[in-house]
């Protein structure tokens, strides 16, 4: 009966750990889906784009750190930093690679940069929010 419990709450586990980790898919998805549009409606100010860019790859960042537990994100934060800029501003070049074969579209080192420095404010809101949490469960004894 025991074993059958463990076996349970096991597949629980792997359930949650999915599901922390699906966002991050569903948004590179749709990242790569739009970027082989040959157009895309624009927000209608200057460098828009790259504001979408900013904000799109914040988000995608932002998910991309729940592959990591927040213990690991405690323990070391700088190297898991790192980790997941790297993944998300690698995924940002060969995305820009990849618009530079879709017609009407090209490839952008500023597109890039604004991809990574998006990336840059999504892990630092990750760690703002491990951080707040962390010190919440401290001061009500946790």
């Amino acid at each position: 009966m025991a074993f059958m419990q463990r076996t349970s709450l096991s597949k629980k586990n792997i359930a949650g750990e999915i599901l922390v980790r699906l966002p991050s898919v569903i948004i590179m998805a749709i990242s790569w889906f739009l970027s082989c549009k040959e157009t895309l409606p624009s927000p209608g100010f200057s460098n828009s784009d790259k504001v979408v860019h900013f904000v799109c790859f914040g988000g995608l960042t932002f998910f991309w750190t729940f592959w990591f537990s927040r213990k690991k994100w405690i323990s070391n934060p700088i190297r898991y930093f790192i980790i997941t800029v790297a993944i998300v501003s690698i995924y940002g070049v060969v995305d820009e690679i990849h618009q530079s074969f879709v017609p009407g579209r090209e490839c952008s080192f500023f597109d890039w940069l604004a991809d990574t420095t998006g990336a840059s404010a999504g892990v630092l809101f990750r760690l703002f929010l491990i951080k707040k949490i962390f010190r919440e469960k401290e001061s009500s004894g946790q």
